[in-house]
């Protein structure tokens, strides 16, 4: 029994201890995020918003997506880095929770979700329950 009551808290203090550190990481995000301008290069934007996310484990992460498309004839890298800038509390890890920076050719092209066609993943909200008790 006592085992079974520390396991229980043990799992209670880690999903608490979690739940600090990605709070933590999206303020450290929306204080640098406010710096970024389009048209930065990778390599300045990385620098700026990397440190934000340091402190999350790789599990409360998305990781970067990048690919080669053709526009006029001319190929062109496109690759996507996402940062942790809000959580939904439902205990899902959705795409909506992260905010995607679109680079072509090292160039920061875009913010968020239009560019890239809107998230694949999004939060569920719960159900009200509404209990009535009747005496």
């Amino acid at each position: 029994m006592r085992n079974g009551l520390l396991g229980v808290l043990a799992g209670v203090l880690l999903i608490a201890g979690c739940s600090t550190v990605v709070s933590d990481a999206i303020l450290r995000y929306h204080a640098a995020a406010a710096e970024v301008q389009l048209g930065m290069e990778r390599d300045a934007v990385l620098l700026m918003l990397e440190p934000t996310q340091a402190t999350l484990p790789l599990s409360r992460r998305k990781p970067p997506e990048q690919f080669f498309e053709v526009v006029d004839g001319q190929q062109r890298l496109v690759e996507i880095y996402f940062y942790r800038s809000r959580t939904n509390g439902d205990g899902l890890m959705t795409d909506d929770e992260f905010m995607p920076y679109v680079f072509h050719d090292g160039k920061l092209a875009a913010i968020g979700w239009t560019a890239i066609g809107g998230p694949k993943t999004q939060a569920q909200p719960t159900p009200e329950q509404h209990i009535h008790i009747v005496r």
